[in-house]
């Protein structure tokens, strides 16, 4: 049986703080879930198990007081606030009997949603269009080594996925078939025929570009690279239908350049995402974020620069009962991946790279809540759509 954790604040979390305090309670233990604020932040609630240690109550208190401490300070900047942003009107819930949840973290589309997800996939390949960005098929294998000078593992250790396989070891094999004659899952000892890994997924499809670009020289006018792929974060408890998922679909264009001129594309990009928004008639807003929760010894320093540095800015869109999902970003990384990758700027030292981001099944889920699931509902300019006809 399951218990509600209550967890009063001595001051009330703002919504800054409540992103923060809700990426990261989840991981105070495996059986936390439904992690939500009441009486605006002042009261944290969550289930737990009966049985939950008591430290639990009090380790969550200080999570949250650490937060907001760490973020008093900030307001979020709102750069761009759509016409529908204020609709009083949800047609649906982001969930229809085309979308099956298969796991914890990933499922399938089908039918209304499926349609839905090929058009967004087409709409934010176009994003690229005005740069001639280069089209890049990316795997979903990433090597370990790779992740690391992406400073994934100091940071983001807890969203890793790593791929596995059994040693090449005949003896191991017949043991580990032998062992599983039967069963409907793996024993307690299948992590000992484990190959120690040396790929995980990659929770990123941009790190494959820097990747590819390493121990390379870019023109000073600059590149532009328009790739998607398959991105895996595990997220513990906080995964939940098409909302937030293990396994998810990202398109992304991504700028290499100097500062000037990268900082220069994003304001292009911003642009055309903002009419995109309109055009749909999508209720949402893209304001100043930060990434999932950092772990590391300077993790809230790391958390504070870039949500005062305005290093990243997300598409918030709007769903019922005031609640949101961060469906995109535009994310500048100075030149930290032109260091890592020991790639420059013709004349210019280390490159510095934007990314322009989306997550398509929360496309999908954000817009099937605000416009429901009858195409009828939908904006006109998807009604000739390729991708929708029946």
């Amino acid at each position: 049986m399951a218990q509600t954790i209550t967890v009063e604040l001595p001051t009330p979390a703002n919504d800054i703080a409540q992103e923060e305090i809700t990426k990261q309670v989840a991981f105070l233990s495996r059986d936390i879930t439904d992690i939500r604020f009441r009486d605006d932040g002042a009261i944290l609630e969550f289930f737990a198990p009966d049985d939950a240690p008591g430290e639990l109550l009090e380790s969550a208190r200080a999570l949250a007081v650490r937060v907001q401490r760490s973020l008093r300070s900030i307001e979020r900047k709102i750069a761009y606030r759509t016409e529908a942003a204020d609709r009083d009107v949800f047609r649906g819930t982001g969930l229809t009997d085309d979308i099956t949840m298969l796991g914890n973290g990933y499922g399938c589309l089908r039918g209304t949603a499926a349609k839905l997800y090929r058009y967004f996939k087409r709409l934010f390949e176009d994003v690229g269009a005005p740069w001639r960005a280069e089209y890049v098929i990316t795997p979903t294998l990433i090597a370990a080594p790779t992740l690391a000078k992406c400073g994934y593992f100091e940071s983001f250790p807890h969203n890793v996925t790593f791929a596995c396989h059994l040693t090449e070891d005949a003896e191991r094999i017949e043991a580990f078939r032998k062992r599983h004659e039967g069963r409907e899952d793996l024993d307690d000892t299948a992590l000992a025929n484990f190959e120690h890994p040396h790929e995980c997924l990659s929770p990123a499809v941009c790190y494959h570009v820097y990747h590819l670009c390493q121990n390379t020289t870019v023109a000073k006018a600059g590149k532009a690279f328009n790739i998607r792929g398959k991105c895996f974060r595990y997220e513990s408890s906080n995964m939940e239908s098409l909302r937030r998922m293990w396994d998810f679909t990202m398109s992304e264009v991504v700028f290499l350049g100097t500062r000037e001129g990268v900082l220069r594309q994003r304001e292009r990009a911003m642009a055309v995402v903002y009419k995109l928004l309109e055009d749909h008639d999508i209720a949402a807003e893209v304001r100043t974020a930060s990434d999932p929760f950092f772990v590391a010894p300077d993790a809230a320093a790391k958390t504070y620069f870039q949500l005062t540095s305005e290093t990243k800015f997300e598409i918030s869109l709007m769903l019922p009962e005031g609640e949101r999902i961060a469906a995109g970003s535009f994310n500048y990384h100075t030149d930290f991946f032109g260091r890592a990758f020991n790639c420059d700027v013709e004349g210019a030292g280390p490159m510095h790279s934007v990314c322009v981001a989306f997550g398509l099944e929360r496309w999908v889920y954000s817009f099937l809540a605000q416009h429901g699931n009858d195409p009828a509902h939908w904006p006109a300019i998807m009604r000739d759509a390729p991708e929708l006809a029946s």
